[in-house]
Formats: structure tokens, sequence, C-alpha cells
């Protein structure tokens, strides 16, 4: 009697998992479906550009992680708040992730595996067009996605000269504050990100984000 009903608990749990399996498989492909519905923008017209990334930042699953401890504040640290975002592109990898090609060259940067994702492609396609439209001759190898990121002071550890960061999303506040110097914070000067482009050299400059309400997205282009 007893192996009959943890058998059946057993085979409750398993069908409860199934069944959470089968609604996630469902969730991803509708979105899928609704990134692909979203029309082209033509060339020259970066207002469509801009609200079609929007849409498809909408429709992106955000992971949560804490990888990236240097932006947290220390209100987020202490209580193991995770932000959302993710990066496109180019990474650096891991001293213990290098290898040797077949020429015997070291790899040390790769693609990250979310740039091949199906579920990503189109974000990332799209956003290089918007660059393209602002900046045709901006070089840049990855992106950084943020969502709902309140940024602590810092200057950027791994970028190589300008960045270009651009903010989206119905919100208030969230000014990207930029300090004229990597160590003191004197001199701070506000930036309205909200549907702007701001280039600046992250890694020289300390930088940090105002309080905000509402959704905020930033898209950060940048070459490691």
């Amino acid at each position: 009697m007893t192996n009959l009903i943890l058998s059946e608990k057993h085979h409750h749990k398993k069908t409860f998992k199934k069944g959470a399996k089968t609604k996630t498989k469902k969730h991803l492909k509708s979105k899928r479906k609704s990134i692909k519905k979203y029309a082209d923008c033509k060339p020259k017209n970066i207002d469509c550009q801009k609200k079609l990334v929007l849409k498809l930042l909408r429709d992106t699953p955000f992971p949560k992680n804490t990888s990236r401890k240097n932006i947290m504040r220390t209100e987020h640290k202490q209580n193991k708040v995770r932000y959302e975002g993710f990066v496109l592109g180019k990474i650096n990898l891991i001293p213990h992730m290098w290898k040797k090609n077949s020429k015997g060259k070291v790899i040390k940067q790769q693609q990250s595996n979310r740039t091949k994702d199906p579920r990503f492609k189109r974000l990332f396609k799209e956003c290089k067009k918007l660059m393209k439209m602002h900046d045709p001759k901006f070089e840049f190898t990855t992106i950084q996605y943020n969502k709902n990121m309140r940024a602590a002071r810092h200057v950027d550890g791994r970028n190589v000269g300008t960045s270009y960061i651009i903010g989206l999303g119905d919100y208030t506040g969230g000014e990207l504050i930029v300090y004229d110097n990597d160590k003191k914070p004197t001199g701070a000067v506000r930036n309205d990100l909200k549907g702007n482009y701001y280039a600046f050299n992250g890694s020289k400059f300390l930088h940090e984000v105002a309080p905000f309400k509402g959704e905020r997205y930033t898209i950060v282009f940048f070459k490691i």
C-alpha cells in the first residue's frame, strides 16, 4: 500500500513537470512567432527602427544573473538581487577556456552562445541596423542588453575605446551620470538616454544610472 501511494505521488509529480515543460515550449513558440511577425523598417527610418527594437526587447527572454558584480549596488548584493541582462556578439574567454586553432593561434574570444540562439537572432540583426542608421562608420564587436538595471558607479573593464548607449522604453528618470575621470566622482553630467544615442569611453570615465520609474531598456554597443 505504501509503495502504491509513493508511486502515485511520483507519477503526479512527473506529470506536473511534463506539463510545465509543455507550457514553457508553447510560451517560447509564441514568442518566436511574435518576433517573426514584425515587419522590417525602411532603410533610413530610424524612429521606426527604434520602435521595432523595443518590441523585440519586450518579446525577448532576459536571463537573470549576478556575474557583473561591479555594476551592482550594495543593497542589491546584500539582498542577492539578480539583474536582467545579456550579451550578443563577441565575448572574452577566461584563460582556461582559451584554445588553439588549426594554425596554432590561441583563440581568446568567441561569439556568445546566445548569438547563435534563434530567439536572439532577430534582435541582434535589428540592433546592428539601428546602430548603422545613426553612425555607419562606428565599429563594434559586442552588444550589451540591460533591463530595468540601475547600475552602480563603475568603469567598464573590458571595453576598448568609445561605446554607444541608447535607452528605450516607457520610463522617467534613469539618466546616465558620467564623471570627468575614472577615480573620483567629480564633474558629473547627466545624459538623457531615452531614445537618444550617447557616445563615451566607459573604460575611462566613471558612470552610473540615476533612479528611474517604469520600464527601462539600455543597449550598449562596444568593442572588446
